[in-house]
Protein backbone atom coordinates (compact mmCIF):
# COMPACT_ATOMS: atom_id res chain seq x y z
CA UNK A 1 0.00 0.00 0.00
CA UNK A 2 1.38 3.71 -0.50
CA UNK A 3 4.17 2.04 -2.84
CA UNK A 4 3.53 2.60 -6.82
CA UNK A 5 1.73 5.34 -8.82
CA UNK A 6 1.47 4.75 -12.14
CA UNK A 7 1.43 7.07 -14.39
CA UNK A 8 0.83 7.36 -18.56
CA UNK A 9 -0.14 9.35 -21.54
CA UNK A 10 -3.21 9.20 -24.04
CA UNK A 11 -5.08 11.41 -26.48
CA UNK A 12 -7.95 11.79 -28.48
CA UNK A 13 -9.98 13.88 -30.70
CA UNK A 14 -12.89 15.01 -29.84
CA UNK A 15 -15.98 17.37 -31.49
CA UNK A 16 -16.30 21.18 -30.72
CA UNK A 17 -19.35 22.18 -29.60
CA UNK A 18 -19.14 25.09 -32.22
CA UNK A 19 -17.65 22.88 -34.90
CA UNK A 20 -14.47 21.50 -35.28
CA UNK A 21 -12.05 18.88 -33.70
CA UNK A 22 -9.86 19.55 -30.72
CA UNK A 23 -7.17 16.73 -29.78
CA UNK A 24 -7.50 16.55 -26.40
CA UNK A 25 -4.27 14.97 -24.49
CA UNK A 26 -4.69 13.03 -21.39
CA UNK A 27 -2.32 12.01 -18.12
CA UNK A 28 -3.31 9.04 -15.76
CA UNK A 29 -2.31 8.34 -12.74
CA UNK A 30 -3.62 5.15 -10.48
CA UNK A 31 -2.23 3.85 -7.30
CA UNK A 32 -1.05 -0.01 -8.42
CA UNK A 33 -2.44 -1.06 -5.32
CA UNK A 34 -6.10 0.06 -4.59
CA UNK A 35 -6.40 0.98 -8.89
CA UNK A 36 -7.58 4.76 -7.24
CA UNK A 37 -7.27 6.53 -10.24
CA UNK A 38 -6.67 10.59 -11.17
CA UNK A 39 -6.44 12.09 -14.57
CA UNK A 40 -5.77 15.23 -16.33
CA UNK A 41 -7.17 16.95 -19.37
CA UNK A 42 -5.47 19.70 -21.72
CA UNK A 43 -5.97 20.72 -25.44
CA UNK A 44 -2.03 20.99 -25.97
CA UNK A 45 0.82 18.42 -25.77
CA UNK A 46 2.40 18.47 -22.79
CA UNK A 47 5.74 19.40 -21.72
CA UNK A 48 7.57 18.90 -18.49
CA UNK A 49 5.90 21.80 -16.73
CA UNK A 50 2.41 20.20 -17.40
CA UNK A 51 3.60 17.26 -15.86
CA UNK A 52 4.94 18.88 -12.90
CA UNK A 53 1.51 20.91 -12.71
CA UNK A 54 -0.16 17.72 -13.14
CA UNK A 55 1.82 15.98 -10.58
CA UNK A 56 1.13 18.14 -7.62
CA UNK A 57 -2.66 18.44 -8.23
CA UNK A 58 -2.51 14.32 -8.46
CA UNK A 59 -1.39 14.14 -4.91
CA UNK A 60 -3.19 17.03 -3.45
CA UNK A 61 -6.56 14.93 -5.19
CA UNK A 62 -5.46 12.08 -3.38
CA UNK A 63 -4.05 13.53 -0.04
CA UNK A 64 -0.05 12.34 0.12
CA UNK A 65 2.43 11.34 -1.75
CA UNK A 66 3.81 7.31 -3.00
CA UNK A 67 7.10 5.93 -2.46
CA UNK A 68 7.99 5.32 -5.95
CA UNK A 69 6.42 6.41 -9.60
CA UNK A 70 6.27 4.53 -12.64
CA UNK A 71 7.12 6.42 -16.49
CA UNK A 72 7.81 5.41 -19.91
CA UNK A 73 11.29 6.70 -20.73
CA UNK A 74 9.04 10.00 -21.83
CA UNK A 75 11.36 12.63 -23.65
CA UNK A 76 8.95 15.46 -20.97
CA UNK A 77 10.72 13.40 -18.15
CA UNK A 78 14.54 12.05 -19.02
CA UNK A 79 17.15 13.23 -21.09
CA UNK A 80 18.73 10.26 -21.32
CA UNK A 81 19.37 6.96 -20.60
CA UNK A 82 22.13 4.90 -20.28
CA UNK A 83 22.71 1.57 -19.46
CA UNK A 84 19.90 2.44 -16.11
CA UNK A 85 21.91 5.86 -15.51
CA UNK A 86 19.06 7.79 -16.49
CA UNK A 87 19.19 12.41 -16.65
CA UNK A 88 15.88 13.92 -16.05
CA UNK A 89 14.83 16.76 -17.03
CA UNK A 90 15.33 20.02 -15.07
CA UNK A 91 11.44 20.01 -13.81
CA UNK A 92 11.03 16.55 -12.93
CA UNK A 93 14.21 16.01 -11.04
CA UNK A 94 13.32 19.04 -9.04
CA UNK A 95 9.69 17.10 -8.41
CA UNK A 96 11.43 14.47 -7.85
CA UNK A 97 13.96 15.95 -5.28
CA UNK A 98 11.86 17.78 -2.95
CA UNK A 99 9.07 15.43 -2.53
CA UNK A 100 11.89 12.66 -2.37
CA UNK A 101 10.78 9.90 -4.69
CA UNK A 102 12.00 6.79 -6.69
CA UNK A 103 11.51 7.04 -10.27
CA UNK A 104 10.88 3.70 -12.15
CA UNK A 105 11.54 4.17 -16.18
CA UNK A 106 10.40 1.34 -18.02
CA UNK A 107 12.12 -0.73 -20.53
CA UNK A 108 10.99 -0.37 -23.96
CA UNK A 109 8.65 -3.12 -25.10
CA UNK A 110 7.42 -3.71 -21.53
CA UNK A 111 3.73 -3.37 -20.97
CA UNK A 112 3.36 -5.32 -18.46
CA UNK A 113 5.59 -3.20 -16.12
CA UNK A 114 2.59 -0.74 -16.08
CA UNK A 115 -0.04 -2.58 -17.68
CA UNK A 116 -2.29 -0.93 -15.07
CA UNK A 117 -1.92 2.36 -16.26
CA UNK A 118 -2.48 1.63 -19.66
CA UNK A 119 -6.23 0.20 -18.76
CA UNK A 120 -6.89 3.88 -17.03
CA UNK A 121 -5.48 5.65 -20.13
CA UNK A 122 -7.78 3.52 -22.18
CA UNK A 123 -10.99 3.87 -19.44
CA UNK A 124 -10.32 7.73 -19.27
CA UNK A 125 -10.44 8.21 -23.51
CA UNK A 126 -12.93 5.37 -24.16
CA UNK A 127 -15.53 6.05 -21.31
CA UNK A 128 -15.49 9.59 -20.13
CA UNK A 129 -14.06 10.79 -23.08
CA UNK A 130 -16.18 8.46 -25.50
CA UNK A 131 -18.76 11.05 -27.38
CA UNK A 132 -17.89 13.91 -24.99
CA UNK A 133 -18.42 17.48 -26.64
CA UNK A 134 -15.46 19.81 -26.18
CA UNK A 135 -15.73 23.27 -25.11
CA UNK A 136 -12.78 24.37 -22.88
CA UNK A 137 -9.96 22.87 -20.43
CA UNK A 138 -11.64 23.73 -17.43
CA UNK A 139 -15.05 22.66 -17.87
CA UNK A 140 -13.51 19.31 -18.76
CA UNK A 141 -11.45 18.53 -16.15
CA UNK A 142 -14.28 19.73 -13.65
CA UNK A 143 -16.51 16.99 -15.45
CA UNK A 144 -13.41 14.60 -14.93
CA UNK A 145 -13.75 15.28 -11.65
CA UNK A 146 -17.22 14.26 -10.91
CA UNK A 147 -16.57 11.40 -13.44
CA UNK A 148 -13.86 10.09 -11.14
CA UNK A 149 -16.07 10.52 -7.86
CA UNK A 150 -19.47 9.21 -10.38
CA UNK A 151 -18.23 6.26 -11.63
CA UNK A 152 -14.38 5.14 -12.22
CA UNK A 153 -13.56 5.09 -7.93
CA UNK A 154 -16.96 3.79 -7.47
CA UNK A 155 -17.57 0.93 -9.36
CA UNK A 156 -15.86 -2.61 -8.64
CA UNK A 157 -12.91 -3.01 -10.68
CA UNK A 158 -13.14 -5.91 -12.65
CA UNK A 159 -9.41 -7.22 -11.80
CA UNK A 160 -10.08 -6.93 -8.05
CA UNK A 161 -13.27 -7.22 -7.67
CA UNK A 162 -13.43 -4.45 -5.20
CA UNK A 163 -14.50 -0.82 -5.09
CA UNK A 164 -11.30 1.69 -5.33
CA UNK A 165 -12.34 4.10 -3.48
CA UNK A 166 -13.00 1.66 -0.82
CA UNK A 167 -9.37 -0.35 -0.79
CA UNK A 168 -8.10 3.89 -1.08
CA UNK A 169 -9.40 4.69 2.26
CA UNK A 170 -7.60 1.80 3.89
CA UNK A 171 -4.16 3.06 1.46
CA UNK A 172 -4.23 6.67 2.52
CA UNK A 173 -2.59 6.00 5.53
CA UNK A 174 -0.01 4.27 3.92
CA UNK A 175 0.54 8.16 1.77
CA UNK A 176 3.61 10.14 2.93
CA UNK A 177 2.26 13.68 3.90
CA UNK A 178 2.22 16.50 1.43
CA UNK A 179 5.32 18.55 1.43
CA UNK A 180 5.70 22.55 0.61
CA UNK A 181 6.92 21.96 -2.80
CA UNK A 182 7.21 25.45 -5.08
CA UNK A 183 5.74 24.45 -8.35
CA UNK A 184 7.84 25.98 -10.90
CA UNK A 185 6.42 29.79 -10.54
CA UNK A 186 6.78 32.52 -13.37
CA UNK A 187 6.95 29.90 -15.80
CA UNK A 188 5.23 30.73 -18.97
CA UNK A 189 2.47 29.16 -20.06
CA UNK A 190 2.57 27.33 -23.19
CA UNK A 191 -0.29 26.88 -25.46
CA UNK A 192 -1.03 25.00 -29.13
CA UNK A 193 -2.93 27.64 -31.64
CA UNK A 194 -5.69 26.32 -32.75
CA UNK A 195 -6.78 26.00 -36.61
CA UNK A 196 -9.09 29.13 -36.42
CA UNK A 197 -5.97 31.04 -34.74
CA UNK A 198 -7.05 31.53 -31.36
CA UNK A 199 -5.20 30.37 -28.28
CA UNK A 200 -7.72 28.95 -24.76
CA UNK A 201 -7.32 30.81 -21.79
CA UNK A 202 -9.78 30.20 -18.87
CA UNK A 203 -12.15 28.62 -20.80
CA UNK A 204 -12.18 31.56 -23.31
CA UNK A 205 -10.63 31.85 -26.91
CA UNK A 206 -8.33 34.73 -27.65
CA UNK A 207 -7.18 35.65 -31.22
CA UNK A 208 -4.16 35.79 -33.01
CA UNK A 209 -3.23 37.41 -36.14
CA UNK A 210 -4.42 35.27 -39.32
CA UNK A 211 -1.78 32.56 -40.59
CA UNK A 212 -0.35 32.43 -37.40
CA UNK A 213 -1.43 28.56 -36.93
CA UNK A 214 1.20 27.75 -40.05
CA UNK A 215 4.03 29.60 -38.70
CA UNK A 216 3.86 29.67 -35.21
CA UNK A 217 1.90 26.63 -33.84
CA UNK A 218 3.05 27.01 -29.88
CA UNK A 219 3.08 29.85 -27.91
CA UNK A 220 3.54 31.29 -24.44
CA UNK A 221 1.06 33.11 -22.62
CA UNK A 222 1.66 35.48 -19.56
CA UNK A 223 -1.16 37.46 -17.79
CA UNK A 224 -0.32 40.48 -16.50
CA UNK A 225 -2.39 43.08 -14.61
CA UNK A 226 -5.60 41.54 -16.64
CA UNK A 227 -3.78 41.58 -20.00
CA UNK A 228 -2.97 38.48 -22.05
CA UNK A 229 0.29 38.94 -23.39
CA UNK A 230 0.94 36.20 -26.29
CA UNK A 231 4.40 35.78 -27.18
CA UNK A 232 6.15 33.30 -28.78
CA UNK A 233 7.95 30.68 -27.44
CA UNK A 234 11.36 32.60 -27.72
CA UNK A 235 9.69 35.52 -25.95
CA UNK A 236 8.87 37.81 -29.10
CA UNK A 237 5.17 39.55 -28.55
CA UNK A 238 3.12 38.88 -31.26
CA UNK A 239 -0.48 40.32 -29.71
CA UNK A 240 -2.16 40.98 -26.24
CA UNK A 241 -5.77 41.02 -25.08
CA UNK A 242 -7.48 42.34 -22.15
CA UNK A 243 -8.73 39.46 -20.22
CA UNK A 244 -12.15 38.67 -20.07
CA UNK A 245 -14.53 37.58 -16.77
CA UNK A 246 -16.41 35.68 -18.58
CA UNK A 247 -16.52 31.78 -20.32
CA UNK A 248 -16.76 30.01 -23.28
CA UNK A 249 -16.15 34.07 -24.94
CA UNK A 250 -14.26 34.66 -28.16
CA UNK A 251 -12.24 37.31 -27.86
CA UNK A 252 -11.00 38.99 -31.22
CA UNK A 253 -9.41 41.52 -32.36
CA UNK A 254 -10.57 43.29 -36.05
CA UNK A 255 -7.05 43.41 -37.28
CA UNK A 256 -6.43 39.89 -36.66
CA UNK A 257 -9.25 38.95 -39.30
CA UNK A 258 -7.66 40.47 -42.51
CA UNK A 259 -4.96 38.55 -44.04
CA UNK A 260 -1.85 40.61 -44.44
CA UNK A 261 0.61 37.76 -45.48
CA UNK A 262 -0.06 37.86 -48.95
CA UNK A 263 0.93 41.35 -49.81
CA UNK A 264 3.67 41.41 -47.49
CA UNK A 265 4.94 38.23 -49.67
CA UNK A 266 4.03 40.22 -52.77
CA UNK A 267 6.31 43.18 -51.39
CA UNK A 268 9.00 40.98 -50.62
CA UNK A 269 9.05 39.17 -53.68
CA UNK A 270 8.95 42.65 -55.54
CA UNK A 271 11.89 44.12 -53.48
CA UNK A 272 14.21 40.97 -54.03
CA UNK A 273 13.39 41.59 -57.95
CA UNK A 274 14.58 45.22 -57.48
CA UNK A 275 18.14 44.10 -55.61
CA UNK A 276 18.35 41.35 -58.17
CA UNK A 277 18.17 38.42 -56.17
CA UNK A 278 20.92 39.01 -54.42
CA UNK A 279 19.37 40.01 -50.83
CA UNK A 280 16.65 36.68 -50.16
CA UNK A 281 18.40 35.80 -47.09
CA UNK A 282 18.79 39.52 -45.47
CA UNK A 283 15.16 40.26 -46.59
CA UNK A 284 13.95 37.01 -45.14
CA UNK A 285 15.74 37.66 -42.28
CA UNK A 286 14.56 40.83 -41.06
CA UNK A 287 10.92 39.43 -41.83
CA UNK A 288 11.37 36.72 -39.17
CA UNK A 289 13.04 39.16 -36.14
CA UNK A 290 10.63 41.90 -37.07
CA UNK A 291 7.46 40.39 -38.24
CA UNK A 292 5.66 43.34 -36.48
CA UNK A 293 7.37 45.90 -38.63
CA UNK A 294 8.66 43.90 -42.00
CA UNK A 295 6.10 46.07 -44.35
CA UNK A 296 7.95 49.83 -42.75
CA UNK A 297 11.70 47.87 -43.05
CA UNK A 298 10.84 46.96 -46.82
CA UNK A 299 9.14 50.25 -47.85
CA UNK A 300 12.08 52.26 -46.39
CA UNK A 301 14.82 49.89 -48.41
CA UNK A 302 12.81 50.65 -51.43
CA UNK A 303 13.17 54.38 -50.57
CA UNK A 304 16.76 54.05 -50.15
CA UNK A 305 16.61 52.05 -53.85
CA UNK A 306 15.15 55.21 -55.27
CA UNK A 307 17.25 57.85 -53.45
CA UNK A 308 20.40 56.13 -53.99
CA UNK A 309 21.12 53.54 -56.47
CA UNK A 310 20.14 49.40 -56.25
CA UNK A 311 24.26 48.96 -56.38
CA UNK A 312 24.45 51.04 -53.33
CA UNK A 313 21.85 49.22 -51.55
CA UNK A 314 23.20 46.21 -51.93
CA UNK A 315 27.07 46.86 -50.94
CA UNK A 316 25.40 48.35 -47.54
CA UNK A 317 23.33 45.08 -47.41
CA UNK A 318 27.07 42.89 -47.54
CA UNK A 319 28.25 44.87 -44.74
CA UNK A 320 25.30 44.68 -42.43
CA UNK A 321 24.91 41.05 -42.92
CA UNK A 322 28.61 40.76 -41.95
CA UNK A 323 28.11 42.27 -38.84
CA UNK A 324 24.79 40.64 -38.30
CA UNK A 325 22.81 44.07 -38.34
CA UNK A 326 19.57 42.79 -39.82
CA UNK A 327 17.52 46.35 -39.86
CA UNK A 328 17.07 48.94 -42.92
CA UNK A 329 18.11 52.04 -40.49
CA UNK A 330 21.52 50.31 -40.68
CA UNK A 331 21.23 50.16 -44.44
CA UNK A 332 20.52 53.88 -44.39
CA UNK A 333 23.26 55.02 -41.71
CA UNK A 334 25.59 53.38 -44.03
CA UNK A 335 24.54 55.21 -47.24
CA UNK A 336 23.90 58.69 -45.82
CA UNK A 337 27.95 58.04 -43.91
CA UNK A 338 29.54 56.93 -47.28
CA UNK A 339 27.62 60.21 -48.58
CA UNK A 340 29.40 62.51 -46.42
CA UNK A 341 32.99 60.85 -46.92
CA UNK A 342 32.35 61.61 -50.88
CA UNK A 343 33.77 64.83 -52.02
CA UNK A 344 31.89 66.93 -53.62
CA UNK A 345 32.87 67.30 -57.40
CA UNK A 346 34.21 71.33 -58.11
CA UNK A 347 31.75 73.72 -59.81
CA UNK A 348 32.04 74.54 -63.24
CA UNK A 349 32.01 78.34 -64.31
CA UNK A 350 28.74 78.81 -65.95
CA UNK A 351 29.36 79.65 -69.78
CA UNK A 352 28.83 82.92 -71.21
CA UNK A 353 26.56 82.11 -74.38
CA UNK A 354 28.05 84.00 -77.55
CA UNK A 355 24.77 86.56 -79.07
CA UNK A 356 23.30 84.37 -81.87
CA UNK A 357 22.99 87.83 -83.77
CA UNK A 358 25.34 90.76 -84.52
CA UNK A 359 23.88 94.28 -84.91
CA UNK A 360 26.15 97.32 -86.20
CA UNK A 361 24.71 100.41 -85.11
CA UNK A 362 24.56 103.09 -88.16
CA UNK A 363 26.74 106.02 -87.75
CA UNK A 364 25.62 109.79 -88.87
CA UNK A 365 27.82 112.71 -90.01
CA UNK A 366 27.96 116.00 -88.07
CA UNK A 367 26.33 118.05 -90.18
CA UNK A 368 22.64 116.34 -90.06
CA UNK A 369 22.67 117.09 -86.24
CA UNK A 370 23.90 120.86 -87.42
CA UNK A 371 20.58 120.53 -89.16
CA UNK A 372 18.17 119.74 -86.77
CA UNK A 373 19.95 121.73 -84.39
CA UNK A 374 19.95 125.09 -86.19
CA UNK A 375 22.15 127.74 -86.37
CA UNK A 376 22.38 129.57 -82.98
Amino acid sequence: MGQQLQVDFGEKWLENANGGRTKIYAAAFVLAHSRFKYAELQSWPYTAVDLVRACHQCFRYMGGIPQEMVFDQDSIVCVAENAGDIIHTYEFEKLRQECKLSIYMCRGADPESKGKVESTVKYVTGNFLENRLYVADDILNNSCLEWLERTANVKIHGTTKRVPAEVFAEEWEYLRPLVECAETSGANICRTVRKDNTVIYDSNRYSVPLGTYNVQKDVCIVSEDGILYIQTVFGDHICQHRISSGRGLLIQSKSHQRDRTSSLNQMQTELSTLLLGKADDFLQTIRTEKSRYARDQFKLIRTLCDQYNVDAVLEAIVFCQYNKLYSANYIKDYLEHNACKQPKPPELPIPVSKAKYHVTTQKRSLHVYAQVGGDR
